[in-house]
This record gives structure tokens, C-alpha cells and sequence, in this order.
């Protein structure tokens, strides 16, 4: 890649009109079809710096307007899991869009997926219901609870929210 500023130095040596356009490639070290380049580049545009590409790559699937959904319900309720963002896209945008999507637009917008040691069943407000009502059957004294800190790693348990 050829600087911009070896670029502008070869027109300004070019416009001086004492070296020929050999010795002036010679001198910035590139070819004088570069030099017609950036001459002709200068002309069109006023800048001998090339046009940046506007949108390099594969477009993306989600538009501006779906990708800020998203970050307004991750907002609204931040300890949502990606699957139920991914419910909501297809019930309120009509979109079916992937995890990994979704997981991709927060990584953009400089969110992280929040850590998840389990997805218990009590999240379920029905499945919440019916174990109070199982537990409830016993006396306080009757329950033992352990600590999970020591807890055998080998068990599946899903360790990310995605």
C-alpha cells in the first residue's frame, strides 16, 4: 500500500516541473501509473486518498430498527435469556431470526451474555406454583438446605445465556 502523503509528494514534485515522471516514481518509490493515478484521483475528487468502501462484506439480517428493538427490551429487562429474544422477534417483528444473530447485535452494541449457572424450572410461574405448593406440604424443620458451591462440575447445567 502506497501512503497518500508519497502520493501528494510525487504531484507536488510533478507540478514543480524539474524531474521527469521517472525519476519522480523513483524518487516516492512507486510507478508512474500510480503517479497518473493520483493525479487523475486528485482531479475527480480533490484527494488522492482512494474511496473508502461503503459497506464491505455480506449485509446484515437484522435492520437498524430491529437490532434497536432488541436493545430496548434488553434494556427493559436485562436477565432475559437469548431464546426469549429470539420469541419475541418472531411474535412482535415477524422476523425468525437466530441466537447467534442475536447474540452477534449485543456484542456490537458492547453488550456480554450474563452468565447463567442454571435454568431452573422455577422461571416457569406455573412450574413456581406447583413446587410452593409441594413444599408447603412439610414443616420449615423438615427441609435441609445445602450450599452449591461445591457442586460436581460434571452436571449438565447450562453455563450462558444463549
Amino acid at each position: 500500500k502506497i501512503s497518500d502523503d508519497a502520493k501528494r509528494i510525487g504531484l507536488r514534485l510533478l507540478a514543480r516541473g524539474r524531474d521527469t515522471r521517472d525519476e519522480i516514481a523513483e524518487i516516492c518509490d512507486f510507478s508512474t501509473r500510480t503517479l497518473y493515478r493520483a493525479r487523475e484521483r486528485r482531479r475527480q475528487t480533490g484527494s488522492v486518498a482512494r474511496a473508502r468502501r461503503r459497506n464491505p462484506g455480506r449485509p446484515r439480517i437484522l435492520a437498524v430498527s430491529d437490532a434497536n428493538y432488541l436493545l430496548q427490551l434488553a434494556k427493559h429487562k436485562p436477565t432475559t435469556f437469548l431464546d426469549e429474544y429470539q420469541h419475541y422477534m418472531e411474535k412482535y417483528r415477524h422476523l425468525p431470526v437466530s441466537i447467534t444473530t442475536i447474540h452477534r447485535t449485543f456484542e456490537r452494541a458492547g453488550l456480554n451474555v450474563k452468565r447463567v449457572q442454571r435454568m431452573a424450572s422455577e422461571r416457569d410461574p406455573l412450574q413456581a406454583g406447583i413446587f410452593l405448593h409441594r413444599v408447603a406440604q412439610y414443616p420449615a424443620h423438615y427441609l435441609v438446605s445445602t450450599d452449591e458451591m461445591s457442586k460436581d462440575d460434571r452436571i449438565y447445567a447450562r453455563l450462558w445465556g444463549r
